[in-house]
C-alpha cells in the first residue's frame, strides 16, 4: 500500500481555504498513484476551533468540507480530522473524528478517545470520548487510526482510564495511523519522537504520524511528522514550522535496516536555531500571512 503523509497548514474557519487545500493534494498524491492519503486532526475547520464548536452551521460547514472531499476520494482514500455530531442526547454534541473516505463516500468515523483538558487543551469541553473501537480494513490490511493524545497513554498516564491501542489490538492490526495537532513548545519534538517509538516497540507495529502545521492565534504547530517502522526506527521527518509531505510504500515499514529519510536536510540545524538562537524566525512564522 503507497500512502501519501499529508503536513498543512488548516486555518480556523477558513472552510473553503481548507477544503481547496485537501483537494488539491488529493490530486498531486493520486498523480503519484497513491492508495490512501492522511490529513491532520480536524483538518477542515482547523484546530482549536474552540467556542466555534458550539455554532450548528460551523459543524455543518465542516460537514460540507467532509462531503466534497469524499466526492474527489474515487481511486485513491483519504483519513480526515473533522468534528462529528454525537447522535446520542445525553453527553456532549460533538466526538472529534477521523473520517476515513474512499470510493466516493463516508466509509467509517473513528472518534478520538483521551480528550485533553490541560495546558492549552480544552477539549473535554466540547467532545464526548470514544467507547467503541474498530479497525479500518482497507487494501487487505487493518489500520488502527487514533487522534493525537490517544497514543500518550500507554497504560502508566493517571489522567486516563482506557488505552485506545491497547482495544485495538484485539482486532490485529497491521499498521498504525496517528493523526495529530501537536503544538510547539520547546522540546516536544522529543518527546513525540520517544511516545511515537514507545508505541511501535509496544505494540510491534509501524505508525505513520500526521501532525498539523501552521498557527492559530498564540499556538504554534511545528510540523515535524513522523514515520517509524515495525521495529522502532525512525523512518521519515518531515519539515518544521513548514508545509510538507511524503509517499510511503508500507513494505518498507516492515524492513529493519531502514535509514532516516528527512525532507529538510538541515532539519535538526534549523529546528535548534529556531528552539535557542533565532526567536526572531518563530516571531515571523506566526505572523506570516499563510499561517494566520
Amino acid at each position: 500500500m503507497k500512502i501519501t503523509l499529508a503536513q498543512l497548514s488548516f486555518h480556523t474557519g477558513n472552510f473553503e481555504g481548507n477544503t481547496q487545500k485537501m483537494l488539491q493534494a488529493i490530486e498531486e498524491a493520486k498523480a503519484k498513484g497513491t492508495d490512501l492519503i492522511v490529513f491532520s486532526e480536524l483538518a477542515t475547520c482547523g484546530y482549536p476551533a474552540r467556542d466555534f464548536l458550539e455554532f450548528s452551521d460551523f459543524i455543518a460547514k465542516s460537514r460540507s468540507c467532509i462531503e466534497k472531499i469524499a466526492d474527489a476520494c474515487l481511486g485513491i482514500a483519504a483519513i480526515v480530522g473533522s468534528p462529528e455530531i454525537n447522535p446520542v442526547v445525553e453527553g456532549k454534541d460533538l466526538y472529534n473524528s477521523a473520517y476515513f473516505l474512499a470510493e466516493g463516500k463516508i466509509q467509517q468515523i473513528v472518534h478520538k478517545t483521551l480528550l485533553p483538558n490541560y495546558d492549552i487543551f480544552d477539549e473535554y469541553r466540547y467532545f464526548e470520548p470514544a467507547y467503541n473501537w474498530n479497525v479500518i480494513p482497507f487494501k487487505g490490511k487493518k489500520i488502527a487510526v487514533t487522534i493525537c493524545e490517544d497514543i500518550w497513554n500507554l497504560g502508566d498516564n493517571p489522567l486516563y482510564r482506557v488505552c485506545p491501542m491497547d482495544e485495538l489490538m484485539k482486532q490485529s492490526p497491521d499498521l498504525m495511523i496517528n493523526i495529530s495537532a501537536s503544538p510547539f513548545d520547546y522540546d516536544h519534538d522529543e518527546d513525540r519522537k520517544e511516545v511515537i517509538r514507545l508505541n511501535v516497540m509496544k505494540y510491534k507495529l509501524p505508525m505513520i504520524y500526521c501532525n498539523a502545521v501552521g498557527a492559530q492565534t498564540e499556538i504554534i504547530f511545528d510540523g515535524g511528522s513522523l514515520v517509524y517502522t515495525a521495529g522502532g526506527r525512525l523512518k521519515n521527518e518531515l519539515s518544521y514550522f513548514e508545509e510538507d509531505a511524503v509517499l510511503i510504500d508500507t513494505v518498507d515499514l516492515f524492513a529493519d535496516d531502514t535509514q532516516v529519510q528527512q525532507h529538510h536536510p538541515k532539519i535538526e540545524m534549523d529546528m535548534r536555531v529556531a528552539k535557542t538562537t533565532d526567536p526572531e524566525k518563530i516571531i515571523g512564522y506566526l505572523t506570516n500571512e499563510n499561517n494566520i
